[in-house]
This record gives C-alpha cells, sequence and structure tokens, in this order.
C-alpha cells in the first residue's frame, strides 16, 4: 500500500515522501556531469527532481502531471529530491 501524497510545502527532509503535481520545466545540463533537472510544482511550492547521469527522460515534458516518491533534501532554500520514482498521471 502506498502512502498518501503530500503537498511540496510541507515535505520534511531525509523523510520519504510522496507528492503530485504538474512538470513547469526541464532542464538538461551535459557539463561538468549528465543530469536532468525537472521542476514539479503543486500549488504549494517547486520541487526539483534531479536525475543524475540521465541527459534527458523520456516522456518528462513541461505539462505533465507526475506522482513521484523519494527522499526529499532542502539545499540552498530549494526543496530537492534525487532519482525519484515517478509515475505519469494521478494519485491512487
Amino acid at each position: 500500500m502506498r502512502c498518501a501524497t503530500a503537498a511540496i510545502a510541507v515535505l520534511v527532509p531525509r523523510q520519504r515522501s510522496r507528492v503530485s503535481g504538474d512538470i513547469q520545466s526541464v532542464t538538461v545540463y551535459e557539463r561538468p556531469r549528465p543530469r536532468t533537472d525537472v521542476v514539479l510544482y503543486d500549488g504549494t511550492g517547486p520541487l526539483v527532481l534531479r536525475c543524475l547521469g540521465r541527459s534527458g527522460v523520456p516522456g518528462l515534458t513541461a505539462g505533465s502531471r507526475l506522482v513521484v516518491e523519494g527522499t526529499p533534501a532542502f539545499e540552498r532554500g530549494v526543496h530537492l529530491m534525487r532519482n525519484p520514482l515517478y509515475s505519469f498521471g494521478t494519485p491512487e
């Protein structure tokens, strides 16, 4: 059984969480190491989903609806989740 979704604004660092929202932007970085940053927004605030080692992720485009699960961090004033599990659509 999966946990209920939480609002991004109330995420607790280092506590596994599940959130849903719409992708606002996708940025691909090639240097110094490949990564893709996806900004997810749920109405309460943004969450950066960082996919390390990936130069783009198929299907992750602005406007798509995602449900993500992972362990958030709070770095430099930004909520961040590295290599989260994700699925498209709305929570069950």
